[in-house]
């Protein structure tokens, strides 16, 4: 806490016996901004659950006040890594918002989607997101819109309902194509990819395989470029190309390897995936020496 922001503090707190209703809400909104600043997210919570209180009693609240409470309320939530809490929350502010501010609802329901994919729980993320995509928006973007089709999309992807993952994609690239948002189409075409190699599309998955290497070379962007290579490879062995399928996953295995970060999710997928094309190829020894060397690290990505 910087000497200019301790007097400013001390100075809040004193005012709050003496104050009351909204002032005293934003008393404790106040104090809760520089608690979240410092780093203190449990003060911040705590400081705007007692201003929320006091808005969810008064007659007339401004929504804007109310909105920005509940937000900080879970982004509060969000860095105490209780995102499950978080999106339970968001629930309960679409329920004080919906009749009243239905926009503000909905973009709490968004927010507990979001919430509910970080915790995993992505059946519950699907249901908020697809319930937010049915709510009638003039003002909304394409790439708002966008982003509704991919979060259905990506939550799709994850519960393995890949059939059901590819036209929410299909249609979120489309919008954000529209929208010009170029990063934005390459994670719909790296999912399309994946999801099409799940599929056993070989085709499709190499068409947007490719279109997701040519965003992340345009860009030089080696994180991105590590898991397009991979799934290129495993479309162009999908579709018999074995020599360029291991040409691919050794450059996502060397570009991964050489991060500042390694991802070890992506090591473990590509060097099973290039032991499966060895073993294609009739290299039987050098398949199981990289079976046998990954190992180890699977085994502690399934610990974790």
């Amino acid at each position: 806490m910087t000497e200019e922001n301790t007097p400013n503090e001390k100075e809040l707190w004193k005012r709050i016996p003496e104050t009351q209703g909204v002032d005293r809400a934003q008393t404790f909104v106040a104090l809760s901004h520089i608690a979240f600043d410092r780093g203190d997210h449990k003060a911040s919570l705590a400081l705007c659950e007692s201003a929320r209180e006091i808005y969810e009693t008064l007659a007339t609240t401004n929504t804007d006040d109310l909105l920005h409470v509940y937000q900080g309320i879970t982004g509060s939530l969000k860095h105490l890594d209780r995102e499950g809490e978080a999106a339970e929350f968001a629930l309960h502010a679409v329920d004080v918002l919906k009749e009243d501010h239905p926009a503000e609802a909905v973009s709490m329901l968004r927010q507990a989607g979001r919430h509910y994919f970080s915790a995993g729980q992505y059946e519950r993320s699907l249901t908020c997101h697809q319930s937010a995509l049915t709510e009638l928006d003039p003002d909304i973007s394409e790439i708002n819109i966008g982003v509704d089709y991919y979060n259905i999309g990506y939550a799709h992807y994850m519960l393995d309902h890949f059939a059901e993952a590819v036209p929410n994609l299909i249609k979120a690239r489309e919008l954000f194509k529209q929208g010009k948002a170029p990063e934005r189409v390459f994670y719909c075409d790296e999912y399309l990819a994946a999801a099409y190699i799940e599929l056993e599309n070989g085709v499709d998955a190499l068409l947007h395989a490719q279109r997701a290497v040519d965003y992340a070379v345009t860009m030089q962007n080696e994180v991105l470029d590590c898991w397009a290579r991979y799934r290129l490879g495993s479309a162009k062995f999908m579709i018999g190309d074995s020599e360029d399928a291991e040409k691919e996953l050794r450059k996502s295995r060397r570009m991964n390897t050489q991060a500042c970060h390694v991802d070890w999710e992506l090591a473990v997928n590509v060097e099973k995936e290039l032991a499966t094309v060895l073993k294609a190829k009739g290299e039987e020894d050098e398949a199981n020496e990289i079976l046998r060397r990954i190992k180890v690290i699977e085994e502690t990505m399934d610990d974790a």
